[in-house]
């Protein structure tokens, strides 16, 4: 039952609904004591006594609380409120990635591009914090009106120090799309497991379909399990090369052939911005595509799963892989009744080259070995063998085993010139690490690079050598004595601070009886002073005083005659005379006069002699 239009948890106005879901509806709400809108997302009445939904929303809570990141939606308050629980959440007033896809699909390699880092920003954030998000799809990315990425949802996700297993139940099912292997498979789920489900959202932006479907939930998480997708340039034949290459590297069905991090894809597909911006594309191959791994049946696990809709899938993995056993044994008998030639070769791939070799002998198998480079595999593993294994071959048959020799030296990249964090982005995407140190350089920019060791064009292995970099500090700053600004105009001031690589502050106006408006009458560091170059100075320049009026009475003593008297008006701008006039007969008369600041009035007579001097206050 909707609750729109009432107060909630005596602060929440409830406006309308903006979503509702399996175990929680969201409501655009206000806040009506900071006066503004919040969504509010309520577990539904019909599942407050329901301990597993009650679970899933309490974690969502306590994992939110550790969470603060600009691509994360904010979360204000949780609480109970007459037995419901809630969390207030910053309002995004946009779009799900959905939606966008669902209306514009195929996106952009740009706008997609855009999308990622967002998304692998926030990720980055929780992976640090120790929060697998573990449900990451384009239902839970939001764009709001400004084109900024909220990830949000949070609901499943676990903190690293907790169980990270996760099995297909009805909680999930709507998500199975974006499942990485291990998760489907019931399998240890780390970071990687969100670095695939990114590349699953980043293939679905770029093609404008998923690259798994089936008739059903597990059908399609066996599609996960087994591998396989379509690449995306053979959907739109002009991605470029560079951008397929991060997909298919992120959904690499082995964890550890995928990006070693959200931060690692996110370095990638940052220097892959770089070149598109550039206009220097399609430089690469395609990588390596993965094998189909067709050990899993799919009419089987379908028929499994109507059986045992709510049993772990790795228990029916366990079965399956023992019922392979079983019929590798009946294979190799077999044969030994048979021909007694032939034999299931074992799968080395992935083991050290002495471990292989080992199982070989075991089995009955000649081999051979043969060095490649491989940046995906590390340096003595077993790459690839033929024949395949897990495959019925004869034992005369020698298995030629290709073994990583590591990555191939590359030259090493010119980074001197370049920004500090441009040429960090270069060398880790690279695979090196980087140290940095500071040095005073007055010909250098600040914040640029000096030098580098090793230098450029040498020949390297990355990820086998640290980068040192120098990078500018500017020039070197010194004490001098400060310089005696008072009486000089605010150009002139200026020009003395600049010449001295002193930086002009703040300037405020004040009133001043001893100095002409525009010149400088007080400095924050007095003249004579120690002061660093490069400091900031503040000023206080007169200004323009403040007119007053005042009448005085001008009296003489002989009013036969005429006369004009003259006044000197001294006063905060200056000096000026004023003049009066006596008609005949009259002694005494009334004048007024205009000053500034403070003063005096002198008056004379026509004479030139000085009859009175009046205080101008």
């Amino acid at each position: 039952m909707s609750m729109t239009g009432k107060i909630f948890a005596d602060r929440y106005k409830l406006i309308r609904i903006l979503g509702t879901g399996g175990m929680a509806d969201v409501y655009l709400g206000e806040d009506i004591m900071l006066d503004k809108l919040i969504a509010l997302k309520i577990l539904k009445k019909e599942l407050i006594n329901n301990r597993e939904s009650v679970r899933y929303f309490k974690n969502e809570a306590e994992v939110i609380s550790h969470l603060s990141h600009p691509n994360i939606v904010e979360v204000y308050d949780v609480g109970m409120s007459d037995g419901h629980p809630y969390i207030v959440m910053e309002y995004v007033e946009g779009k799900t990635l959905k939606d966008i896809i669902r209306e514009k699909a195929p996106l952009s390699p740009g706008f997609s591009i855009y999308v990622m880092e967002g998304v692998l920003s926030a990720l980055i954030h929780s992976h640090k914090k120790g929060v697998i998000h573990r449900d990451i799809k384009p239902h839970n990315i939001m764009i709001n009106k400004n084109g900024e990425i909220k990830v949000m949802d949070f609901g499943i996700a676990r903190i690293t120090d907790q169980g990270n297993t996760m099995t297909i139940t009805n909680d999930i099912v709507g998500s199975v799309h974006y499942l990485s292997p291990e998760q489907a498979s019931g399998a240890e789920i780390t970071e990687l497991s969100d670095v695939y489900s990114s590349g699953i959202v980043f293939y679905e932006m770029l093609t404008g379909r998923l690259p798994y479907e089936g008739q059903n939930p597990v059908s399609v998480a066996v599609n996960h399990i087994q591998g396989g997708l379509i690449p995306p340039k053979d959907i739109i034949e002009d991605l470029p090369q560079e951008v397929e290459n991060i997909v298919l590297k992120a959904t690499m069905r082995d964890p550890k052939k995928r990006f070693k991090s959200a931060l690692d894809m996110n370095i990638y597909i940052e220097k892959v911005r770089l070149l598109i911006e550039e206009g220097k594309i399609n430089q690469v191959k395609r990588i390596t595509l993965e094998e189909v791994n067709n050990d899993l049946d799919k009419n089987s696990l379908g028929s499994y799963q109507k059986e045992h809709k709510k049993k772990d899938l790795k228990k029916f993995a366990l079965i399956a892989g023992i019922v392979f056993i079983i019929l590798a044994v009946i294979l190799g008998l077999v044969s030994i009744f048979t021909s007694g030639a032939k034999k299931v070769v074992p799968d080395v791939v992935g083991l050290t080259e002495e471990a292989a070799i080992i199982r070989l002998k075991e089995s009955g198998f000649q081999y051979s070995i043969e060095g490649i480079y491989s940046e995906e595999v590390d340096q003595g593993e077993v790459v690839e063998q033929t024949p395949e294994g897990n495959t019925l071959s004869s034992v005369s048959e020698v298995v030629e085993l290709k073994v990583s020799k590591g990555q191939d030296e590359i030259t090493m990249p010119n980074v001197v010139g370049s920004s500090e964090k441009e040429a960090i982005s270069i060398l880790q995407s690279e695979g090196f690490e980087v140290e940095v140190s500071k040095e005073y350089n007055s010909d250098v920019p600040v914040g640029d690079v000096i030098r580098q060791d090793p230098g450029a064009g040498e020949k390297v292995i990355p990820g086998g050598e640290i980068v040192f970099l120098t990078v500018s500090n500017g020039e070197e700053l010194i004490q001098i004595k400060m310089p005696n600004l008072i009486g000089k105009t605010l150009s002139s001031a200026e020009s003395t601070l600049n010449s001295a690589k002193l930086i002009l502050g703040s300037v405020t106006n004040q009133e001043s009886s001893d100095f002409l408006p525009g010149q400088v009458i007080k400095q924050s560091i007095n003249a004579g002073n120690n002061i660093k170059q490069g400091s900031s100075v503040d000023l206080i320049v007169a200004k323009e005083p403040t007119s007053k009026v005042k009448t005085i009475d001008v009296t003489r003593d002989d009013g036969k005659e005429a006369a004009t008297y003259s006044i000197l008006i001294s006063d905060s701008k200056g000096s000026r005379i004023e003049t009066v006039t006596f008609a005949a007969d009259v002694l005494k008369t009334k004048k007024s006069i205009t000053y500034y600041g403070i003063g005096t009035a002198t008056i004379k007579d026509q004479n030139g002699k000085i009859v009175d001097t009046i205080e101008l206050e």
